[in-house]
């Protein structure tokens, strides 16, 4: 028989929707980009023509009462339906639905108001699967369903919610697509629920780096300040390139408040990666005597020979081998050969240390410029994807040893530290991030307001700012005010996802109007508007 816990007391942990970044180029790409200069298309902002013009709509919002049950059997789907004895042949009967990858189930829900519902399915995998959950044609979010296990009682069924979810009065079409694995639904339930709450903002105004510069204790400041008030539009770049804010620029007469580029050349040896480098640093110093914020992320090519970022490319467990990150973080180099001499130490772990002060030697560039930097080391390492996530523990000790290198060791103070993961697994600890990112590439403008609202009520990981590091298509800022689901600040991701290969503006993920909209609303801060907020 089927067991089912109450649905008002689910735990939302697995309304998270992840996604990844792409894996950075290490060649020059500014050949290909012959339509822009490595600079700023101006060299100051011309400041905004008009006054704001595009206010964020309201909507109606009328709170009632409401649960409803949505036998999956009774959807419409290309899946099996089944009961427990095989294929379903009698519709009347309590059966489920198998989807399989790529396979679907809608529902139409019919709700009594426009106001704020919780998703909640109830279903189970014997591969584990991850779900997409769509309201009309947009994602809003996602399940994860892990392997399940029958117990005594036969209720191997589990819930899964996506809450703080938008629906207007009437008819809604839920979809659920299989990403991955194999699953079984037994029924979709629709309950009323509320945005999210105001308390989520009060994230406290100090960075976790004691050793913080001033400038760099200013800008948190005012991050933390404006944080659910309004978004700072952000903008992934190529490495030694502003071909992507250029193209933003010629469309809207706007600058980004926020460059982000990639570290990733920094560790290697060859000729070409120093100059894209030192390129960069020169960008990043222009655009903060501008006004701008500058922000890196961090893919790091791995300290061995192989110089790469796949998942077998290196073994941080093997390396660490049960070393205290707090402890060898601290080894200058006489005594990390000490330690190597006498087999304390691997080598590949000593390798980590050369390669992080070989960083060091970057951000101190910009530490002696006084520029802060949102500082975005190992991404996206419970995607698989990457030799710095092979498995939860190995990457929080990797995590805290670049961390404690860096600001301990180094001394390097202009660093606001940004981890960005879905898995609280791979948290590091709240001593450790200023800021939690996410990653989106579902091609839709919704808010992630499901994602949001999990990560923001999460008790592992204390209450900290949330921002949208990489996407593809920007949220609509109508849906993150409505869902109050503010991210700290929204960054397209650079390459394809802005511009063509000519370097002209692209509209492959992003209309021109929310293009526009974005950079001409009261709520989303441009470059020019930076100075007037203290920074």
């Amino acid at each position: 028989m089927k067991k089912y816990t109450k649905f008002t007391a689910i735990i939302l942990a697995a309304a998270m929707l992840c996604g990844c970044e792409k894996i950075p180029d290490a060649v020059d790409i500014s050949d290909s980009l012959t339509g822009n200069s490595a600079s700023e298309s101006t060299s100051g902002d011309n400041g905004r023509q008009n006054t704001d013009t595009n206010t964020v709509n309201n909507y109606t919002v009328l709170k009632q009462s409401y649960v409803k049950k949505y036998e999956a059997e009774k959807g419409a789907f290309n899946g099996t339906a089944k009961d427990e004895q095989g294929e379903l042949e009698n519709p009347d009967n309590d059966g489920f639905v198998t989807l399989k990858k790529g396979q679907y189930l809608k529902q139409v829900a019919t709700v009594v108001s426009s106001q704020f519902y919780r998703v909640i399915i109830s279903a189970r995998s014997s591969t584990g699967a991850a779900i997409k959950l769509y309201v009309g044609d947009s994602v809003v979010g996602s399940y994860s369903v892990p392997i399940t296990e029958n117990d005594e009682s036969g209720s191997e069924y589990q819930l899964f919610a996506v809450d703080n979810l938008y629906m207007s009065v009437g008819m809604n079409t839920l979809k659920l697509t299989v990403e991955s694995g194999t699953a079984d639904i037994d029924c979709i339930v629709v309950e009323n629920t509320d945005e999210v709450g105001t308390e989520v903002y009060n994230t406290g105004n100090v960075p976790v780096a004691e050793n913080a510069s001033n400038r760099t204790v200013t800008l948190f400041n005012m991050l933390s300040d404006y944080y659910g008030k309004a978004v700072f539009l952000a903008q992934n770049v190529s490495c030694g390139t502003n071909a992507e804010i250029n193209a933003v620029y010629s469309e809207t007469q706007r600058y980004p408040a926020i460059r982000i580029s990639e570290l990733a050349p920094a560790v290697k040896d060859e000729t070409y990666a120093a100059e894209m480098i030192d390129n960069d640093i020169a960008l990043a110093e222009e655009w903060d005597k501008n006004g701008g914020i500058c922000a890196y992320k961090w893919h790091w090519y791995s300290p061995n020979p192989i110089r790469g970022t796949g998942a077998n490319d290196f073994d941080v467990q093997s390396a660490l081998d049960g070393a205290d990150a707090a402890e060898i973080a601290l080894l200058d180099n006489a005594a990390i050969e000490l330690q190597l001499k006498n087999d304390l130490l691997t080598q590949d772990a000593a390798e980590l240390l050369y390669d992080i002060d070989k960083l060091a030697e970057t951000l101190k560039k910009l530490e002696d410029a006084d520029i802060p930097v949102l500082f975005e080391p190992v991404p996206d390492g419970d995607t698989g994807l990457f030799w710095w996530g092979k498995d939860s523990e190995s990457y929080k000790s990797l995590w805290k040893l670049i961390f404690l290198r860096l600001t301990k060791y180094n001394g390097i103070k202009n660093l606001i530290w940004v981890w960005n993961n879905s898995d609280f697994e791979y948290y590091p600890g709240d001593k450790y991030v200023d800021v939690i990112g996410q990653s989106f590439f579902e091609k839709t403008d919704s808010s992630f307001a499901g994602c949001f609202g999990a990560i923001a009520s999460n008790t592992a990981s204390g209450r900290k700012m949330l921002a949208v590091t990489a996407c593809d298509t920007l949220p609509n800022i109508d849906f993150m005010s409505r869902d109050n689901a503010m991210w700290l600040w929204i960054a397209p991701d650079s390459g394809e996802y802005v511009i063509d290969d000519n370097g002209n503006i692209s509209y492959l993920y992003n209309k021109k109007s929310a293009v526009r909209f974005a950079y001409n609303n009261e709520k989303c801060i441009t470059r020019d508007e930076l100075k007037a907020m203290g920074y």
